[in-house]
């Protein structure tokens, strides 16, 4: 929904420690590509000041840096791109306007979030509320900030999931795999002693064909459910070129009484190595999950839900 904000800022001339305001210095001082709580009036950027007394409240009010070279900042400058906050009503997500000194606001119920996502590459990180209209509220951040990030996403996803022992049934049909990346990610979200059940894995590396008809290898894909809740793990693309580095992985949470329907749409054509799409429909949200094979587990966990397939 919004960029990196990339752009260089105003060149400066140099300043002084001692004649600079302590606000400003404290802001400048605490500055870096991580995401900073907000917790005071002086905290929040001049910016979006004006708004903290709305948010003060919040369970979560983080502040979100620009991309700035620490060389092109400066005390005073405007540090901050941009402001969410979140608490038990909803998300609400501040932006700066480029060419005017306010802002842009957005508000978000939870009731209209389908499913919450997280990406990673690298230092390069986002997370985002896929909303049952069909678009998605996405926050770019630096992956140093991983940790506040992963209490974001909990608390989202108690805000969207329902207690449900459905899960529970269908400990037999647990999906065994070995790979060091996607177990690593299992114990990952096992974490806390939380239920993830295995139900769908695809390993990477096996030979597929792209849209032109190339030879590429998979990625992989690992489906999990917990509870009331599909976790989708992959590494955003299905594919890869051989001996392609390639460093991206992905979680969509999906919240399963928001799934009214799904399709499991065909191959292209008949030609072997391409991939089949199980698309889950929410509302007009339609989030699609490349499969190399079928996810029979998945389909019989929706169908015994009492979701229609289409």
């Amino acid at each position: 929904m919004f960029g990196q904000f990339r752009r260089r800022l105003p060149l400066r001339s140099a300043w002084n420690r001692a004649d600079t305001d302590p606000e400003d210095l404290r802001e400048y001082d605490a500055f870096g590509p991580w995401l900073l709580p907000v917790g005071s009036a002086i905290e929040m950027p001049r910016r979006f000041r004006q708004a903290y007394d709305g948010l003060k409240d919040a369970d979560h009010l983080i502040k979100i840096p620009r991309s700035v070279d620490r060389r092109d900042a400066y005390p005073g400058a405007d540090l901050y791109g941009s402001v969410f906050a979140l608490d038990a009503d909803g998300f609400t997500l501040l932006t700066a306007a480029d060419g005017i000194d306010g802002f842009i606001s957005r508000q978000v119920v939870w009731d209209d979030v389908a499913a919450v996502r997280m990406l990673s590459n690298l230092l390069h990180a986002e997370f985002s509320l896929l909303l049952k209209e069909g678009d998605a509220l996405t926050v770019p951040y630096n992956s140093v900030s991983v940790d506040l990030v992963t209490r974001i996403i909990a608390f989202v996803r108690q805000h969207l999931i329902e207690p449900d022992e459905f899960g529970s049934t269908f400990t037999k049909d647990a999906e065994e795999f070995e790979d060091f990346f996607f177990n690593a990610i299992l114990a990952e979200e096992r974490h806390g002693g939380h239920f993830m059940l295995p139900i769908h894995f695809e390993p990477p590396g096996k030979s597929c064909r792209n849209a032109q008809n190339r030879r590429r290898v998979t990625t992989g894909l690992l489906v999990l459910l917990s509870g009331s809740e599909l976790v989708i793990i992959d590494r955003d693309a299905p594919m890869r070129r051989r001996f392609f580095a390639h460093y991206v992985y992905r979680k969509t949470y999906v919240s399963l009484p928001a799934v009214q329907a799904f399709r499991l749409q065909p191959p292209p054509d008949s030609t072997p190595g391409h991939f089949r799409v199980l698309e889950l429909i929410m509302d007009q949200q339609r989030l699609g999950i490349p499969c190399f094979r079928v996810p029979e587990r998945v389909i019989d966990l929706l169908r015994r839900r009492g979701v229609s397939r289409l």
